[in-house]
């Protein structure tokens, strides 16, 4: 009963986490109301965004790219030689010499099933983001609706269902939102992840310029006797204690390599 009692009290732990997150998150996009024409609209926009985003969409697509995205990736890690680097305590150049086969003869009397081990790990990978991105499928709909109803007006909107009625727009309106899940735009975007990250290589000189008017952060040894008083008095400790309880200040550290970690 009472480990029953500490999980149970662990889970709703966890879940007060996840709700600050979710309500810091929230809090970090506030949106004004409707008004009464935008709301007027709101049907228009709502049979717009159907087109583009059918039930089941969302959840549907995300669960594919997920799955091209994650299964090389856990291919590579359920490599034999990958696996055996962590099970037997050799030189990775030892197990890299043993030939394919071989490899596989170790790993098949160390994991009978690892074959199958791997193809649970990636359905439930796979299943669990799917089933994350389904429940997200709702409020995206819900959001993307009203944000057409916001920048269309009515002209606009009847417009677009028009197109969306023709046979490519059809096409179009079904494949508009996969488009940004395509391999092809997910390959170029990889790609272009060196040239932006060039682009930031000079973080640290200019965070460095941009603090130099500052005035240095403050530790204990900084603080007067007055402000150590009023310190403790905020904190409700004794004075002697602030020396451990204030952390001295560390520098930044801006460099790209960091940031990137």
């Amino acid at each position: 009963m009472a480990q029953e009692a500490d999980e149970a009290g662990t889970d709703v732990a966890a879940q007060k986490k996840i709700d600050d997150f979710a309500a810091m998150m929230t809090g970090l996009f506030q949106t004004e109301p409707l008004t009464a024409e935008q709301q007027a609209r709101l049907p228009a926009a709502q049979e717009v965004v159907g087109a583009m985003m059918p039930d089941g969409f969302y959840g549907k697509m995300m669960s594919e790219m997920i799955d091209k995205m994650l299964s090389p990736m856990m291919s590579m890690l359920a490599a034999p030689e990958f696996i055996l680097g962590s099970r037997l305590d050799l030189e990775q150049e030892t197990i890299e010499a043993l030939a394919d086969e071989e490899q596989v003869e170790i790993m098949t009397m160390l994991d009978p099933a690892y074959e199958k081990r791997f193809d649970a790990t990636v359905g439930v990978l796979t299943g669990k983001m799917g089933g994350m991105f389904s429940t997200m499928e709702g409020p995206m709909r819900e959001g993307l609706s009203k944000a057409y109803a916001v920048r269309f007006d009515d002209t606009q909107l009847a417009d677009i269902s028009a197109f969306f009625a023709t046979p490519t727009g059809g096409v179009y309106a079904r494949e508009s939102m996969a488009m940004f899940a395509d391999p092809q735009v997910m390959e170029a975007t990889m790609q272009a992840l060196p040239a932006v990250l060039s682009g930031l290589g000079d973080m640290e000189s200019a965070m460095k310029e941009a603090m130099e008017s500052l005035p240095t952060e403050r530790g204990y040894g900084d603080l007067d006797p007055a402000e150590r008083a009023r310190l403790a008095a905020l904190l409700e400790v004794d004075a002697e204690s602030l020396r451990e309880i204030v952390k001295p200040p560390k520098p930044m550290d801006w460099s790209v390599e960091d940031q990137a970690m």
